[in-house]
């Protein structure tokens, strides 16, 4: 699982960078798909840094 938040954390910077609804569609996914590990290393950090660009854009 931390290897997916980990790739998923640099898919976050390529979404907020490129605004594509295709990678953000995919983030969304595996958002998903680790909210039950939520507690192992990098998830956590990968949901905030998806809330970030999402809830709270630049």
């Amino acid at each position: 699982m931390s290897l997916a938040a980990r790739i998923g954390a640099q898919a976050v910077g390529i979404a907020a960078e490129t605004g594509s609804a295709r990678i953000f569609h995919q983030l969304d996914h595996l958002d998903q798909a680790l909210a039950p590990a939520s507690g192992e290393d990098g998830v956590a950090e990968f949901r905030a840094s998806l809330d970030r660009i999402v809830l709270h854009p630049a």
